[in-house]
């Protein structure tokens, strides 16, 4: 027997220690509902617990700023469906101007109404808005020479190299062009009044070596383009048709001539270039959306629809090597990045479209004659056409915002599930815990009474 060491005092005292260590543990799992409250609880648990987390806050803004999105095409809808009740009335009164039975005076009271219409088709597509973002400003971006994904048209290519300076590279329909400027064209260039000039671009065909495999790439103002020309080592012009949406997407130029020789005089190539289109359209008195004329050795390239076209509009036609800058005109417009997911670059790009008269083929609208009512039938049509296209559109993006939210919502409630199963405390089994430690407190102390008790057997030695 000692009595320098109490070693059963010791060893209850230790134990008691950690069962009060392990009861303080359990007391603040309970108390926090959490199993990890510090990473020594469950280092590697705390790890993925923390990536979920992430996972989980990322998605649930996603799920904001999607919503914001949906909000964003119903305030576009909505602008849309007042345009295309415009459009409906337009196309109403065209019909009426077109009846023989209204008298000239009778027919300007109807203009008035149609130019006040189309005035706030203009005013609806510029003062569209959602948190002062405009939505409907897609002519804006191209009136810096820019177009839908902010290139420039390039003129550095294989063809333009070839020409230098005997090629137009403003990139921009803008040069000035009217019959008789010109020898021969592939169209009537009196479509809209010879008062008007077309916009153009011109090639001097001076230069006709290693054309072959050289490619151009040409736009209009209109929906019709871009036509891709292409140089081959072969005979004739053909002209095909990809997209059912573009009257003319491609046309290959053989520079060969029948006898198998190639074209060594430049005015005879732009003549047989003219005559061969227009030898290949089905009705010569068809005009297609880009058109081609020449004069001696200098090839133009030149846009139907002449109508009063802004400078910004007029570029809208391009005459360049890259087609990727391409997209119908109705499609241009503001592209709103929504950005629904967790990571960068995980989100949609909201395609809004562009509201405006000329966009919409409505500006210049006269129906003061019959044959004016008759184009304004043809415009208020085609332009109602355009807006279902684009209303099509945002309703079919409004419902895959709507789906990315149910989806994301769902993963938010799974991963959430999975994260509560490695981070919160079950309470039930916790609770057992705690009980069996505080009888275990409870023994402890009675055991270190006992302990400091059993020293005293020293006294009766004495």
């Amino acid at each position: 027997m000692v009595i320098r060491h109490n070693i059963l005092a010791i060893n209850a005292g230790r134990q008691f220690g950690i069962n009060r260590n392990n009861k303080a543990d359990s007391m603040e799992k309970l108390s926090s509902g959490y199993r990890i409250n510090r990473a020594a609880d469950d280092a590697a648990g705390l790890s993925i617990s923390e990536k979920m987390r992430r996972q989980i806050r990322g998605l649930k803004k996603g799920v904001e700023n999607t919503q914001e999105g949906i909000s964003v095409c119903q305030v576009a809808d909505g602008a849309l469906a007042e345009v295309s009740d415009i459009l409906q009335r337009m196309s109403e009164l065209s019909i009426k101007a077109a009846n023989g039975t209204n008298t000239h005076e009778d027919r300007e009271y109807i203009q008035q109404e149609i130019g006040q219409l189309i005035e706030e088709v203009d005013r609806i597509g510029s003062t569209t808005t959602f948190n002062e973002i405009k939505l409907f400003d897609g002519m804006e971006s191209f009136g810096t020479g820019t177009i839908i994904n902010g290139l420039k048209p390039s003129t550095d290519g294989k063809f333009f190299q070839l020409f230098g300076d005997s090629i137009s590279k403003t990139g921009y329909m803008n040069e000035p062009l009217n019959s008789s400027d010109v020898t021969a064209s592939t169209s009537f260039m009196h479509f809209n009044g010879p008062d008007k000039p077309h916009v153009s671009v011109h090639i001097d065909m001076s230069v006709l070596n290693d054309l072959i495999d050289t490619t151009f790439f040409v736009n209009c103002c209109t929906d019709c383009c871009p036509t891709t020309v292409v140089f081959t080592d072969s005979v004739g012009v053909n002209v095909s048709t990809t997209d059912p949406d573009i009257v003319m997407d491609k046309i290959e130029i053989g520079l060969k001539k029948a006898d198998g020789t190639y074209y060594n005089n430049a005015e005879d190539f732009c003549r047989y270039i003219v005559d061969s289109l227009q030898g290949a359209k089905v009705d010569p008195t068809e005009s297609h959306n880009v058109e081609f004329a020449y004069k001696g050795s200098t090839l133009y390239l030149y846009d139907i629809n002449n109508f009063d076209w802004a400078q910004d509009e007029k570029e809208l036609a391009y005459f360049c090597d890259s087609k990727e800058i391409y997209r119908p005109i109705e499609d241009a417009g503001k592209k709103i990045w929504i950005h629904s997911g967790v990571e960068a670059g995980e989100g949609i790009w909201l395609e809004i479209g562009n509201v405006s008269a000329a966009s919409l083929g409505i500006k210049g609208v006269n129906v003061s004659t019959v044959d004016g009512a008759g184009v304004g039938i043809d415009a208020s049509k085609e332009a109602l056409r355009r807006i279902m296209v684009t209303r099509s559109r945002i309703g079919a993006q409004q419902n895959r915002l709507e789906h990315t939210v149910a989806n994301e919502e769902n993963i938010v409630e799974n991963i959430t599930a999975a994260e509560s199963r490695i981070r919160d405390t079950d309470v039930a089994r916790e609770m057992v815990r705690l009980s069996n430690l505080a009888i275990l407190e409870q023994a402890g102390i009675s055991m270190m009474t006992q302990a400091n008790q059993s020293n005293q057997g020293v006294l009766s030695l004495l």
